[in-house]
């Protein structure tokens, strides 16, 4: 099931989703906690980007395990390995508190004639706003090591 599709390693397709769908959740994420006039236009599409990532960074973790289990777990991508497993863990957790900022975190719900959706109390409020543009950094910053990792097992070094 996941090894390979149009002749490529699966892998080697389904990480381009994690590159593009990690990013923009990242971005939606920081733009949603500190331009609170957004948050009307932004929290539902960070909500679809975080489940986007979270199923995208699903299926690059098994398929890369399928894909390194095939080469007979090879040293050079040990690293990238390591790296995506850490990268997993901050995908789910990057969905996680996306939800629960999307869900408690108030501001405006439309652009004309909104309401202030009241949200938690202002502490909780802020304490998730810290922990998602944290954790979103964190995962964006992380998508390059991982991404880094994989590129030198493949083309070169791994200095």
């Amino acid at each position: 099931m996941l090894g390979q599709a149009f002749g490529l390693p699966l892998h080697v397709l389904v990480n381009h989703a994690v590159i593009v769908f990690v990013p923009l959740t990242v971005i939606a994420a920081v733009v949603f906690v500190v331009l609170p006039p957004w948050r009307w236009a932004v929290r539902w599409p960070m909500l679809g980007l975080a489940v986007l990532s979270l199923v995208a960074a699903f299926f690059a973790w098994m398929s890369g395990l399928a894909f390194f289990t095939a080469l007979n777990d090879p040293p050079v991508a040990v690293v990238h390995r390591q790296r995506g497993i850490i990268m997993w863990w901050l995908v789910v957790a990057l969905f996680v508190i996306t939800l629960l900022a999307a869900l408690f975190i108030g501001g405006r719900t439309r652009m004309v004639g909104g309401h202030d959706r009241k949200g938690a109390p202002k502490l909780v409020q802020i304490i998730i706003g810290i922990l998602l543009v944290v954790v979103a950094v964190l995962a964006g910053i992380q998508v390059i090591l991982t991404g880094d990792a994989g590129a030198r097992a493949v083309w070169g070094s791994q200095q």
